[in-house]
């Protein structure tokens, strides 16, 4: 079965080219109508500070013990593992959208169940199909000031035909997130790098009702 990314990346370009309209929608959309909820990891990371949480409205809501206006997160990877017996779950929806003090990233996905994650800084991101290195291309051309890459699984980003079911290249030029480009949709394996404008803290939480990664990238 052929994958989305076992095409080149330069006819991947010529592609996206044709779907202007569509991306500048999905990246501007306000997200998300729950309070997520951070994962232990996440919480580790922070080495124990209270993060603040959207509200219904999106915005953020200092927590007992926090400094209003201040995004609390972490640098650190923050990983979780799957739930067990989860055979594969889909990749839905891949959007983002601007919020007071921090840019915003969500995962959504089909099912109740979110799979593993791994979120964390790295330099270099390698497409899966060919092995090739597409940092520059990630970051249009140059490398990107920092990069995070978002790994999940067992996930897939294609249906039983191959067909694509999200975006693998999400325009969103905001205050600190620039891009998220699909690097890998293999054997059970979805993989983003996200180009940033700096190397900021973050923060990982999930929602339910859809099932969604959240992740949040101070500006």
């Amino acid at each position: 079965m052929l994958h989305p990314e076992d095409m080149t990346v330069r006819t991947f370009v010529a592609l996206t080219a044709l779907l202007p309209a569509f991306l500048f929608a999905a990246c501007n959309g306000d997200d998300d109508d729950a309070t997520p909820t951070t994962s232990a990891s996440q919480t580790a990371a922070v080495n124990g500070t209270t993060v603040a949480s959207p509200t219904s409205e999106g915005t953020a809501t200092p927590e007992a013990g926090t400094t209003p206006g201040v995004f609390s997160g972490t640098k650190n990877p923050v990983t979780a593992t799957p739930p067990a017996g989860l055979q594969q779950a889909l990749l839905r929806t891949i959007r983002s959208a601007a919020q007071p003090g921090f840019d915003r990233l969500v995962f959504e996905f089909d099912g109740a169940q979110l799979p593993g994650y791994s979120v964390k800084y790295d330099t270099k991101a390698i497409s899966c199909g060919s092995g090739e290195d597409v940092t520059q291309f990630v970051g249009e051309g140059q490398t990107p000031t920092a990069l995070l890459l978002v790994d999940i699984r067992p996930a897939a980003a294609h249906d039983n035909s191959g067909s694509p079911t999200a975006l693998r290249d999400l325009h969103s030029d905001l205050s600190t997130l620039k891009r998220a480009f699909r690097v890998c949709d293999f054997e059970g394996v979805v993989q983003y790098a996200v180009a940033l404008n700096a190397e900021m803290p973050f923060k990982v939480s999930t929602l339910t009702n859809p099932t969604r990664l959240v992740i949040d990238i101070g500006q």
